[in-house]
């Protein structure tokens, strides 16, 4: 992905999480037109927008790269978990022809990726797997080596979120991710770490990180609580320092809960993370 001439090619990148719309307590700060808040994200000092897509067959990707390259700001991602959520599709589905619309849905996703210069995030899309955990997993492996593959011929990254046990009952820690990546031979594709998610199921947030090493494709930034940066008792230097220590030069997003509300946390995060850790 292209880097922004004004940021240091050795430093992670900032981004704020965007959407048309949401839900009220979704973890997404700026909502409404999205050229609006490519403006807004660039007045507050972030160097890109994670867009959340509610409808990818009806989305306008010329549209959002025009508005953003207008600010100066870029996309660090296109998230896909709408999908599953208002579509109400899965990878793990017993359905063929489920599977196969969600496969569709995230071909498309990379394709409105390259429009952008971004990446897809691929979470919530995978569906849960139960007791079939061997047989739904495979499923899910086979369809992520055919989006990785299409999405690698556009250069763009696939990065497979490791979510906490409470959401989703597979791939919970870096370590299930990088697994399943491997077992599963998925080119193409990487993992994406949540600060949020890793306080509930990782013994530390830097040997996380520190194990991904080069597989580490993105990362999300939270408190314990979900509420943004500085706000809790994260110890974010630990996680900078991690990402250091692996040469993580991509984009960190602040995906947080919009308390108490989402320009205020998106300003604070921001504020907090530049003064202490991305100056």
């Amino acid at each position: 992905m292209a880097v922004s001439p004004k940021t240091n090619r050795n430093r992670p990148r900032l981004a704020v999480t965007a959407a048309e719309s949401a839900g009220p307590a979704a973890p997404i700060l700026l909502r409404g037109d999205l050229a609006r808040a490519a403006a807004e994200a660039k007045g507050m000092g972030y160097d890109a927008l994670e867009v959340h897509v509610p409808d990818i067959w009806n989305f306008d990707a010329g549209s959002l790269a025009k508005a953003c390259a207008a600010e100066g700001v870029g996309v660090s991602f296109l998230v896909s978990g709408q999908l599953f959520v208002r579509m109400g599709l899965s990878l793990s589905d017993d359905d063929p022809a489920i599977v196969h619309k969600a496969v569709e849905g995230l071909k498309l996703f990379a394709d409105a990726a390259a429009v952008v210069n971004g990446g897809v995030v691929v979470g919530w899309v995978r569906g849960r797997v139960g007791e079939r955990s061997g047989e739904l997993l495979a499923r899910q492996g086979a369809a992520l080596r055919e989006v990785g593959r299409y999405a690698g011929g556009l250069g763009v990254p696939v990065c497979l979120e490791a979510i906490n046990r409470y959401e989703l009952d597979s791939l919970n820690r870096a370590a299930d991710v990088i697994d399943f990546i491997r077992a599963h031979d998925i080119p193409n594709t990487f993992v994406h770490l949540d600060t949020f998610h890793m306080n509930i199921e990782e013994y530390s947030a830097e040997k996380a990180i520190r194990q991904c090493g080069p597989l580490l494709g993105y990362l999300h930034l939270a408190e314990n609580t979900r509420w943004y940066p500085g706000h809790d008792r994260t110890d974010f230097s630990e996680v900078f320092a991690a990402l250091d220590a692996v040469g993580y030069a991509g984009y960190v997003a602040v995906e947080c809960l919009p308390y108490p509300d989402g320009a205020e946390a998106a300003k604070r995060a921001c504020r907090y993370l530049r003064h202490r850790y991305l100056f």
